[in-house]
């Protein structure tokens, strides 16, 4: 048993002695200059583990900063990637706003357009209103507003599928500008035939001169004072007298006085070969140069010249011949407006 107990103590003491000895162990590091001097630098056996130990937080924390340098510098690529992507769908929308802007004002026109032509047509009874040429343009720009009302639903796109989106948007604006400008070119080539047309309608006698009877027809009869076989160049409408006579389209007066046989009368020159004369009045409205409008008074009923009653001898000439004035008189007396102007 003491033997034992013995061995442990020796043990016990040896063990002490042990970590005694590691704590008091040191080293030294001696400098020597080539002068010959000397330095001593003594540490613990701890100070190596501390350095070592300080190199590696160096490089770890080193390595971190490095890591975080080059994603900050890829974040910043990105950033200015896509502010670059961002400015140049930015410079296409404005580019795009203006050009839908410019199809916009061309629509506006033809629909401008096409509203005046309805307007001109449908003054002249040409086109019922249904039909006018000016339906179609006009209802074009509210069925598309409509549309996009309806399709006005919110979408969220992707700054790659915007950039699609806008040069598809793009692509559709230069070809929709193509199609625009030829229908605008069109509705201009119509306003312009339009314009024509209303000028010959205008040219072209069209209402009676007076309200009242046809007691003479245009051809071959007998005179009622001399009794000879003639042939009649007009119509003559029975009126009472100082009723107003009206000028039966747009024109100029070319002559305004007294004619033998026809008493007093207007001769009103029209466009496109028309020519219209209005004899036997008693007092005459207009002058030789005066621009007269359909529907203007003139003269005034008479029987002046060679005449039996009060009446209007009504003719129609084209291109110098005279032509039956009833093919351009209305059928219904009643159409005859005379406040036209």
């Amino acid at each position: 048993m003491f033997g034992t107990l013995d061995g442990v103590l020796l043990k016990n003491r040896l063990r002490a002695k042990r970590g005694k000895s590691s704590q008091k162990r040191r080293f030294t590091l001696f400098l020597v200059s080539s002068h010959g001097d000397s330095r001593s630098l003594s540490f613990s056996a701890q100070t190596p583990k501390i350095v070592f130990a300080c190199i590696g937080v160096v490089i770890i924390s080193l390595f971190l900063f490095v890591r975080s340098y080059r994603l900050n510098a890829q974040e910043l690529r990105e950033l200015r990637y896509m502010r670059d992507v961002a400015e140049s769908q930015r410079t296409l929308i404005l580019e795009l706003e203006e050009q839908f802007s410019d199809l916009n004002n061309r629509l506006q026109q033809a629909e401008s357009l096409g509203s005046e032509i309805r307007e001109m047509l449908d003054r002249e009874g040409v086109v019922p209103q249904a039909t006018s040429p000016a339906v179609g343009l006009s209802a074009s720009p509210r069925a598309l507003r409509t549309t996009s009302r309806a399709q006005g639903t919110t979408l969220r796109l992707s700054a790659a599928d915007m950039g699609r989106t806008l040069y598809v948007l793009k692509e559709n604006a230069d070809k929709l500008k193509g199609e625009t400008e030829e229908v605008l070119e069109e509705t201009r080539s119509l306003y312009e035939k339009a314009v024509q047309l209303v000028a010959k309608l205008r040219a072209t006698p069209s209402i009676w001169p007076v309200r009242g009877n046809v007691t003479s027809d245009y051809g071959w009869r007998t005179h009622p004072v001399t009794r000879a076989r003639e042939f009649h160049d007009g119509v003559d409408i029975a009126a009472s007298s100082w009723t107003p006579i009206v000028a039966t389209a747009d024109g100029r007066v070319s002559f305004s006085g007294y004619k033998y046989g026809y008493g007093w009368t207007v001769i009103v020159t029209h466009d496109y070969g028309f020519e219209t004369l209005y004899a036997h009045c008693v007092r005459l409205a207009a002058g030789v140069g005066d621009e007269v409008k359909r529907g203007d008074v003139i003269a005034y009923v008479g029987q002046s010249g060679t005449a039996t009653g009060p009446h209007v001898h009504y003719e129609v000439r084209l291109w110098g011949k005279t032509t039956d004035p009833s093919e351009y008189l209305p059928d219904d007396i009643l159409e005859v407006d005379y406040n036209v102007r």
